[in-house]
């Protein structure tokens, strides 16, 4: 194995993996519900003579605690497929570790970080999932809630991916040109919670430039724009123009690269605003 160059990736701030101890219990599972049923058949021979009761309560319960054995050890090979990747965080990437093979996507090419909830805490809207592209052309590569320490990685990756992708995206501006992102509206999202199929899903553009905001094809001034409202009880973005219409409505992490689309658009709020402040203090 080959270690990712320091110089391309900054410093290694984390490293990060899951942990056994669920398969590993899922084996002592398996083992003992397989030996009780082992049991259970010993005393179904040796007790012939003294049960008097009926022999199907001793084929039933072998037979359950052999399915539950079963289902202990069909569960192990699913589980191993859910724990196969390691995760280095450098301050200018991420790199992914399965076996030998190293998979680094550096932060300033990332244009898709996608965040969700799944398992209980869906519908707590608990974002315990993060997944990571360059872009539609590449598969997603989920990191899921079982990894170990998952919200300082979440952390980690979420402040490195706005520090360094957001300068990306003031050059593409400033230079005249148009930076997409892409959101989901607030059904799927529920949707997804519900059916777990958190990757079958059909987004919405949101195509920022320097002077506009075009939410799905509705093309608005950036000076119309009143604010950015972000409700903490609701996960709720909701954007209007100046006359109170709103324009957007959506769960916050329906947005893929949430936190980079709200800097973006703030500093960008913010600047005619300080320009304006400039030339009355002029």
């Amino acid at each position: 194995m080959q270690p990712t160059p320091a110089t391309s990736t900054g410093k290694l701030l984390g490293t990060y993996g899951y942990g056994k101890a669920l398969i590993i219990c899922l084996l002592l599972l398996g083992s003992i519900f397989i030996a009780l049923a082992a049991f259970v058949g010993y005393l179904s021979v040796a007790s012939t003579a003294q049960f008097n009761g009926p022999k199907h309560i001793f084929t039933f319960t072998i037979g359950l605690l052999v399915v539950l054995g079963l289902i202990m050890f069909a569960l192990v090979p699913w589980q191993k497929k859910l724990r196969t990747a390691r995760y280095e965080v450098y301050e200018k990437g991420i790199c992914q570790i399965i076996g030998s093979q190293r998979d680094y996507v550096p932060f300033a090419e990332m244009n898709d970080l996608y965040l969700f909830a799944s398992g209980q805490t869906a519908f707590a809207g608990l974002t315990n999932n993060l997944a990571y592209r360059r872009n539609a052309s590449e598969p997603f590569r989920r990191v899921n809630p079982h990894l170990k320490g998952l919200f300082a990685f979440m952390e980690q990756v979420r402040d490195q991916h706005l520090e360094e992708r957001l300068p990306v995206v003031f050059t593409t501006l400033e230079n005249g040109g148009a930076v997409q992102f892409n959101y989901l509206d607030t059904t799927q999202v529920w949707g997804k919670r519900i059916r777990g199929d958190f990757f079958d899903i059909s987004t919405k553009p949101l195509t920022v430039t320097r002077d506009s905001l075009d939410i799905d094809g509705r093309k608005v001034s950036l000076q119309s724009l009143r604010g950015v409202d972000l409700n903490q009880w609701t996960e709720l973005v909701v954007i209007k123009d100046e006359s109170g219409q709103t324009l957007l409505s959506t769960v916050g992490t329906g947005i893929i690269s949430f936190d980079l689309f709200l800097n973006t658009l703030h500093n960008l709020l913010e600047t005619p605003q300080v320009q304006a402040d400039n030339a009355v203090g002029a």
